[in-house]
């Protein structure tokens, strides 16, 4: 359950500077950290449910959250995967329609949520952050334009390629090995829309080229350049 007293402290976050609380001014910082709650969740547990309506939004302040629609055979397909600092829920909340896919935690997870009330009440209070939602969504819809432009073009290890760079932790990006935790074979399918041996295979073929070495619980990338070369 949502509860205030369960919220972090976003001056202290290390993620803020990604937030939409860095790019507020000072009255509105004070009034974000006032009409927040937060709750944690572990591993698979559920946020909301596609079908469901609203109730606000939500943002990332520890672990991931994925964002997924499912086939009537019961096939995953995600569309996003929100990050720490990262708004989800929005979509619904201002489009007044019910949620179009699901919202589940990926490992332990602690999310910050606004009832739909109270930020619209906030935007109309401070009406910059109009703007900065309206910049977000736009640069969302892109994204996703782009995403499907490389679902219908970009060959099978280049998606795959793309997935692993975008997926690296936010601790080690700057590190000679950067590393993705927690991402399963069966993910990275339903991210690219790729079968299931199609990945495994592209992996593998990586792996021979010593571009990344995988263990059960995370992928390292000991060869960065050339993963981006193919990613491209």
């Amino acid at each position: 359950m949502f509860a205030k007293d369960k919220a972090p402290d976003c001056n202290n976050c290390k993620f803020k500077l990604d937030c939409l609380y860095n790019f507020l001014g000072l009255e509105a910082q004070k009034k974000w950290i006032e009409i927040r709650s937060a709750c944690s969740f572990s591993d698979k547990d559920q946020i909301y449910s596609e079908g469901e309506p609203p109730k606000g939004i939500y943002v990332v302040c520890m672990g991931r959250v994925k964002i997924y629609s499912t086939d009537f055979q019961g096939q995953q397909l995600i569309t996003w995967i929100r990050h720490p600092a990262e708004i989800f829920g929005h979509f619904a909340l201002f489009s007044e329609k019910e949620f179009t896919c699901n919202a589940e935690a990926m490992g332990n997870a602690l999310i910050s949520f606004i009832d739909g009330k109270t930020f619209k009440l906030f935007m109309d209070c401070f009406p910059g952050v109009y703007s900065l939602m309206l910049k977000k969504m736009s640069m969302e819809n892109r994204a996703m334009q782009l995403k499907l432009k490389d679902t219908a073009y970009k060959p099978a290890k280049s998606k795959i390629a793309h997935t692993l760079i975008k997926h690296i932790s936010f601790k080690t990006k700057d590190t000679p090995t950067p590393t993705i935790y927690g991402l399963k074979r069966t993910e990275i399918a339903e991210i690219t829309g790729l079968a299931l041996e199609t990945v495994v295979r592209c992996l593998s073929d990586l792996e021979k080229k010593k571009i990344i070495k995988r263990s059960p619980n995370y992928i390292k990338i000991l060869d960065y350049e050339s993963l981006v070369k193919i990613a491209k």
